[in-house]
C-alpha cells in the first residue's frame, strides 16, 4: 500500500507533462503551417506575372505578333518561352511546338524577338509595361481564316490569341 500512492503520483505527473507538451506541439505546428503559408503567399504575389497578346497578323507564312507584360514579373529568359500554333494548310490541320531562335536569316517553324518598344531598364528584358514584337515563320503557311497561337512564360503564365 505504501508504494501504490507514490507509484499513481509519478503516473500522475508523467500523463500531466506529456498532454502538456503535446498541445505545445500542435500549437508549435499550427504557428509554423500559418508562416509556411503566408511565405507561400508573398511568394505567389512576387511572382505575379501576366501577359497578353494585343496583335496577331499573318502575312503569308510570317505570323507578328505583339506580347505586353502586363505582371509585375519580367521575363528574362526568351529561350524558355514556349510558343504554340494551331493552324491549317491546303486541308491538313498542324499543331506546332515553335522554337526560339536569335539566328539569322530565321528559318522556318522558329520565332524570334524583332525588338522591345520602350526598353529603357534592362535591355534584352520585357519588363512591366514593356512590350515585344515577336516574328514566326511557318511551313506550310497557314490558308484558313481561323488559326491559333499561345505563348506561355517562363513562369508558366500564358495568353493566346486568334490570328488570320
Amino acid at each position: 500500500m505504501d508504494s501504490i500512492l507514490p507509484s499513481l503520483f509519478g503516473i500522475t505527473i508523467l500523463l500531466t507533462s506529456a498532454l502538456l507538451l503535446g498541445r505545445s506541439g500542435f500549437s508549435s505546428f499550427r504557428v509554423m503551417t500559418e508562416s509556411w503559408q503566408q511565405a507561400e503567399t508573398n511568394t505567389m504575389e512576387r511572382l505575379h506575372s501576366d501577359i497578353a497578346i494585343t496583335s496577331a497578323t499573318l502575312a503569308g507564312a510570317e505570323l507578328d505578333l505583339v506580347v505586353q507584360n502586363e505582371g509585375g514579373t519580367p521575363v528574362i529568359d526568351f529561350s524558355r518561352m514556349d510558343v504554340l500554333v494551331q493552324y491549317s494548310a491546303g486541308g491538313i490541320p498542324y499543331a506546332k511546338y515553335i522554337s526560339f531562335t536569335n539566328e539569322l536569316p530565321q528559318v522556318d517553324d522558329t520565332w524570334r524577338v524583332v525588338v522591345i518598344t520602350n526598353d529603357v531598364i534592362d535591355p534584352r528584358v520585357l519588363n512591366a509595361g514593356e512590350s515585344m514584337s515577336v516574328k514566326l515563320l511557318l511551313n506550310p503557311a497557314p490558308d484558313t481564316p481561323d488559326n491559333w497561337v499561345q505563348v506561355t512564360t517562363e513562369h508558366g503564365v500564358s495568353a493566346s490569341a486568334v490570328f488570320s
